[in-house]
């Protein structure tokens, strides 16, 4: 049975997507592929089909996820369920090489049609340059990006770990809509969203995004792990203070909405923002994809959303 997850309008054209996504970069469970054999297939599929019956349609990969691995092993993922492909929403990036980072036109015309032809698809949802490149002027990035979206292989375009500024300069050269932003956002890393939070001056991201309507994708929701409340923080780790009274809050609230997990409660802190953001659950476990799915059913009131700021701040709001 499928999971009854809510959804939200994506891009210029409303397209409709659930409200969690699956981040695909430990879908292979290895960062070699030439080490992929049928077990890593198997937990694969396992992963994909809970997601699907969780009710997540978003999926998200990097053509360096896995060393490629990953988009190799979604095709099969796509294979185990026939006609999935046109239900379901395939995002992928581009710009990260071993050492540094390309935007090259030939590079990035190079580097769609591998994705493709690795994923098994004829076009791809979402393009993203996955980090800026210093050495692209925006105006030919844009450019090459028009090209794709022209030729169908492309269907949107968006942009990871931009700051607001350097997604003004690619917008200023762009003739088609910018419809996305991949952060990283979490209670754990508050910059995007408030100037003067704790761990940062912050960087106005998710104030631009509901500005230019550019929906933020975040990554690492429950704070690289560390926010599921199931892995012991050691004592010589730089947060562990701030850790601690995060999960004591969410304990403290967890009976609030029917015993919620942490990683749940994680998770619907950013949902409950009024950006939009779509949280993308980094996992291959069927059971934490389950888990995290839940959270889409939870809605935090205005008074726990700011309890679970202070904490993350360590202090008052001003």
């Amino acid at each position: 049975m499928t999971f009854a997850m809510p959804t939200q309008p994506f891009g210029p054209d409303g397209v409709h997507v659930s409200r969690i996504g699956l981040g695909c970069m430990g879908l292979a469970g290895t960062w070699n592929p030439n080490e992929v054999g049928p077990e890593h297939i198997r937990r694969a599929i396992a992963a994909f089909e809970a997601a699907i019956e969780s009710g997540i349609t978003f999926f998200d990969h990097a053509d360096i996820y896995g060393g490629t691995a990953c988009e190799s092993i979604f095709k099969e993922c796509l294979a185990a369920i026939p006609g999935i492909r046109e239900k379901i929403f395939i995002a992928t990036k581009v710009g990260i090489r071993p050492g540094y980072y390309e935007h090259d036109p030939d590079y990035i015309r190079q580097s769609i049609r591998g994705s493709l032809q690795r994923l098994g698809v004829d076009y791809v949802d979402l393009y993203q340059l996955h980090r800026p490149d210093p050495l692209s002027h925006p105006a030919e990035t844009a450019k090459v990006l028009e090209e794709l979206v022209r030729e169908g292989l492309v269907r949107y375009v968006g942009v990871s770990n931009y700051y607001p500024h350097q997604t003004l300069a690619l917008k200023r050269y762009l003739n088609i809509p910018l419809v996305s932003n991949q952060i990283e956002i979490s209670l754990l890393r508050l910059d995007p969203i408030y100037e003067g939070a704790a761990g940062g001056g912050g960087d106005g991201v998710l104030d631009q995004c509901e500005e230019l309507q550019i929906t933020p994708l975040a990554y690492s929701p429950v704070g690289r792990g560390w926010l599921t409340g199931r892995r012991e923080v050691p004592n010589d780790h730089p947060q562990k203070e701030r850790i601690e009274r995060i999960l004591a809050a969410m304990r403290e609230l967890s009976p609030n909405y029917g015993g919620a997990t942490p990683a749940q409660l994680a998770i619907a802190w950013l949902l409950r923002h009024p950006a939009g953001i779509l949280p993308l659950v980094g996992s291959n476990n069927p059971d934490h994809i389950r888990e995290a799915a839940g959270a889409a059913q939870i809605q935090l009131t205005r008074q726990d959303w700011y309890k679970l700021w202070v904490a993350a701040r360590g202090e008052r709001v001003p």
